[in-house]
């Protein structure tokens, strides 16, 4: 007979008010059932507190360690090698747990960490609620084959509106990068850079603060020595100097990112998913 039958037949002998003293001598010479007076006890006290179903809890642990399989730690190395992806990235197309990945990454001299790291500042995290709210733009220091690069992200989603390798930059080009890009995804409300040159250093007459007028657009300045504010911009670079090597181009790299990529800070959602999902 199973447990929850027996417990059935229990609760039913309390209902004709039977001590338990005698419902635990029924239940033997009956059921052929040995259980003590507390037992019997904790499950009026259950039935009474909880909507139970009269079955035992699963005894399935909550967390289930997977062996390293030689099966599993080829297909980690094998994504890190196509892609260059870390351990949080790689948990999604792998069902085990960062610390394992991280384990096999270490294993194989695949991680690169940084001797001198040295403990980070606090500072407040911020994101735009909605798409176009606000863009950053900026050019990178880095080149690509010799061509300096001038991105420019959408503050909400991460999605990278444009990605251009130019020869010389000027606040001409980059006004017209920005014109093409606003005839394809609208112009932001707001555009937040640095106080470089092409973006009229901290003059608010500037000829790419005119531009901005002109299209009714805020254009906000950092503060100087003050990187952290354009952080999403200056991390979209670094992921572009970690990542190209993995792509046949730049614009392969901007797919990439923007489509497949999935973004810790987006709930390993890719920025294209959040950018276009209305």
């Amino acid at each position: 007979m199973k447990k929850e039958e027996i417990r059935k037949e229990f609760f039913k002998l309390r209902v004709r008010h039977h001590s338990y003293n005698q419902c635990r001598k029924i239940l033997l010479s009956q059921f052929g059932f040995e259980t003590s007076k507390r037992t019997l006890q904790r499950w009026s006290k259950r039935i009474n507190e909880t909507e139970w179903d009269l079955c035992d809890e699963s005894t399935k642990p909550k967390t289930i360690h997977y062996k390293i399989t030689p099966e599993i730690e080829k297909r980690v190395i094998g994504i890190r090698n196509k892609t260059g992806f870390g351990q949080d990235k790689i948990k999604d197309y792998v069902d085990i747990s960062h610390w394992s990945i991280n384990k096999i990454l270490r294993k194989d001299n695949l991680t690169n960490p940084n001797p001198n790291r040295k403990k980070r500042i606090k500072y407040i995290r911020w994101q735009r609620k909605h798409p176009n709210s606000l863009w950053q733009m900026d050019v990178s220091d880095q080149k690509i084959a010799d061509k300096y690069c001038f991105a420019v992200i959408d503050d909400c989603s991460r999605y990278c509106l444009g990605l251009t390798d130019l020869n010389i930059v000027t606040t001409s080009i980059i006004t017209k990068i920005l014109d093409e890009l606003g005839r394809v995804h609208g112009y932001p409300r707001e555009i937040l850079t640095d106080n470089g040159n092409v973006f009229g250093l901290r003059s608010k007459h500037s000829k790419f603060d005119r531009w901005c007028t002109r299209r009714g657009i805020k254009h906000i300045r950092t503060a100087i020595h003050s990187p952290t504010t354009t952080g999403k911009i200056e991390r979209f670079f670094q992921t572009l100097g970690n990542e190209l090597k993995f792509c046949r181009n730049h614009q392969e790299f901007r797919m990439r990112y923007n489509h497949f990529r999935p973004h810790t800070s987006l709930n390993h959602l890719s920025p294209s998913q959040v950018y276009f999902r209305g």
